[in-house]
């Protein structure tokens, strides 16, 4: 019985085992190598895509941080000046510096506890220094950390390198005090005010109107000023309160007219006059009240 060979089709010899022209094994299933072959394809397939996926998970908190880092510049470029050119030039600048340590401290050096704790102070001193506008960032430092630690643990090896983070809050708070009370004398030495009247009266009709007016003369750059009047009633209470005057970037040298309308049903006593330098300050470059008769 002639037969052939089930790889190449060659003919062959009835007793022959093995192609004379391929060397196939006639005792083989021609179709098993293709099925192995096949097989082999696809789990090397799976292997790849495995190691694509563990690869990116481990290189998630850094590609989060980079990110946080970015951000923090584009949402300091955007906060209001209101808020102080000092706040948003500290709040960015601790987003890179702090941001990039934290990855030295993650990537190079493994340590992946101390780096998660560089990133939530970096997040939370942005959030202090510019608050909401700058509450993607700081959100986004924040789950970078908690990434960090599910991904790569809660190793320390060097325990030393824990006073990285310790310095960074720390030399953030000693920064600003020492700048703020620099920047506080200087700026009290630049605002004055002079001239301050009011001509607040009953007018018969149940309501007390009139004005609060002064100038102010500013001998230096700002950012942003304002003049705030809180008015009191005779038990010390605040009844309203308003701005006498604001600007962008005064010039400096130049004198500026305060002026305020009182329009309220109750009797006030006194008017506060406070000139602030941003709209979150605590402490007044200036402070005078004045007397309503």
């Amino acid at each position: 019985m002639v037969q052939y060979c089930r790889k190449c089709g060659a003919k062959l010899d009835d007793d022959s085992k093995f192609c004379e022209e391929c060397g196939f094994s006639l005792d083989d299933d021609p179709t098993k190598e293709k099925t192995e072959n096949k097989d082999n394809t696809i789990t090397d397939n799976k292997n790849i895509e495995t190691d694509d996926k563990n690869k990116f998970i481990k290189r998630l908190p850094l590609i989060l941080s980079v990110i946080a880092i970015i951000m923090a510049v584009f949402e300091g470029l955007g906060t209001p000046m209101l808020m102080g050119w000092n706040s948003i030039l500290m709040a960015m600048g601790v987003g890179i510096v702090g941001g990039l340590i934290g990855i030295f401290l993650m990537e190079k050096l493994n340590e992946p506890l101390i780096a998660a704790v560089e990133f939530i102070g970096v997040g939370a001193i942005i959030f202090m220094f510019i608050g909401r506008f700058g509450e993607i960032s700081a959100i986004l430092f924040i789950i970078t950390a908690i990434i960090t630690l599910y991904f790569k643990g809660l190793e320390v090896i060097n325990k030393k390198l824990w006073t990285i983070p310790v310095i960074t809050i720390a030399g953030v708070f000693l920064i600003l005090i020492l700048g703020g009370v620099a920047y506080q004398i200087n700026a009290q030495n630049s605002v004055t005010v002079g001239n301050l009247t009011q001509n607040i009266s009953y007018n018969g009709y149940d309501y007390y109107t009139g004005y609060v007016t002064g100038d102010i003369k500013v001998d230096s750059k700002f950012d942003y000023l304002a003049v705030n009047i809180n008015y009191y009633d005779k038990d010390g209470k605040i009844i309203t309160s308003g701005i006498g005057w604001n600007d962008l970037n005064p010039e400096s040298g130049h004198t500026y007219k305060i002026s305020h309308m009182y329009f309220d049903k109750n009797k006030p006593v006194k008017a506060e006059i406070k000139v602030v330098d941003s709209a979150k300050s605590n402490n007044p470059l200036y402070s005078q009240n004045i007397t309503i008769t």
